[in-house]
């Protein structure tokens, strides 16, 4: 910890209460950062929830209704740094509200970092927006070029920012919660509910409900696992612009809507069963949430599944993009002494990945920019 508490900037246009991982993993962050004894606020859209939180006018992100895009706001920022300066911003999304944030700034000579959390590009071609998608890659790539630092959550996202010619990107992972997160939370009331008893496999996939998450190969997924196993259940936690679409064209699976905390953790012990088949993640927090809680997860090998899983020890994984190698692995996960094994290893696994190993690196990585800021 830092011999001085440091005050502390968060911008963002996503943040607790909001169901997501990045305002999921920027809470964790702050709030292990306020227990190391630093004053953390946070400039965000949307509506405060705290003392140490300051909303502002934003709106409904089109494509993406549960986010608000913060309003420019450059020389209200401006103004509030100079009343009351932080040591460090770190801002976390890229869109006018942080691009304020990074003008004001840098024009004070705050310390200014930022991660990586969404890539936008690949969002923006998975629906099909490929002319807006090229520009919106070109920015984002500009816009972390004027930042101390590039903090992404995983060592292959590093590698292909770098490749794309990002510079100053290092690494900060995440963490679980295995206390919420655990097998023991198991509940056979809930399986009952869901029409399974204990022979009954359950397959889960947790996450929002929208193209870029591509939900339909985990429906593909249940469907061929069904052809062999005509008992077993298939849920879909979450919501999103084509849940009501697909929960039409797919009766025979669950789609309950967003579970949060002790439901989410209940649910997940509950199954079998994960399934993770999104190609646009920047790290996947949901693989960790599912390994912790004794889940056989199978995943593409990239972000959270490249880096901490290992195929047919801890979890399954198929190459990115293979539909064909995932919906294979899927049908493997029909075999109960491979579920049991992978089961098992993929707790053990997530045990060291607790959150207060991550905030001390988090930390590290702040006290590393002000000290190298040439103006601090």
């Amino acid at each position: 910890m830092s011999a001085t508490p440091l005050h502390i900037e968060i911008v963002t246009d996503t943040y607790v209460p909001d169901i997501n991982g990045v305002a999921i993993s920027l809470g964790r962050l702050a709030r292990g950062l306020r227990e190391l004894g630093h004053r953390v606020t946070i400039l965000r859209s949307g509506k405060a929830h705290g003392e140490d939180e300051t909303a502002i006018f934003s709106w409904p992100l089109p494509g993406y209704w549960e986010i608000n895009v913060g309003a420019p706001w450059l020389g209200q920022i401006r103004r509030r740094w100079k009343r009351q300066r932080p040591d460090i911003v770190y801002i976390a999304i890229e869109t006018p509200l942080g691009f304020s944030a990074m003008n004001a700034a840098r024009s004070l000579g705050i310390p200014l970092v930022g991660g990586f959390h969404t890539n936008f590009k690949e969002y923006l071609l998975d629906y099909r927006m490929d002319p807006i998608a090229i520009p919106v890659g070109a920015y984002q790539k500009w816009f972390h070029g004027r930042l101390f630092k590039t903090i992404v959550p995983s060592p292959g996202m590093r590698e292909k920012l770098e490749a794309e010619g990002f510079v100053k990107v290092d690494v900060l992972g995440r963490g679980v919660d295995t206390r919420l997160f655990t097998p023991e939370k198991r509940n056979a009331e809930l399986r009952k509910s869901w029409g399974a008893d204990e022979k009954t496999p359950v397959a889960l996939v947790v996450g929002r409900v929208s193209a870029e998450k591509n939900i339909e190969l985990a429906i593909r997924a249940f469907a061929t696992m069904r052809e062999i196993h005509p008992e077993m259940v298939a849920i879909v936690v979450g919501d999103g612009p084509t849940c009501k679409k697909l929960a039409r064209a797919h009766p025979e699976v669950h789609f309950p809507g967003y579970y949060i905390g002790e439901q989410l953790a209940e649910c997940y012990a509950s199954a079998d069963i994960l399934l993770f088949p999104s190609e646009t993640e920047t790290f996947g927090n949901v693989m960790l949430e599912g390994m912790a809680s004794g889940l056989a997860t199978l995943a593409y090998d990239y972000a959270a599944a490249g880096w901490h899983g290992t195929d047919g020890v801890d979890c399954l994984k198929a190459p990115k993009g293979d539909e064909d190698k995932y919906l294979d692995a899927a049908k493997r996960l029909l075999d109960p002494q491979l579920r049991e094994q992978i089961a098992g290893n993929a707790r053990k696994t997530v045990e060291t990945l607790g959150w207060p190993s991550i905030v001390d690196q988090f930390e590290a990585l702040l006290l590393q920019a002000i000290s190298e800021n040439p103006e601090s």
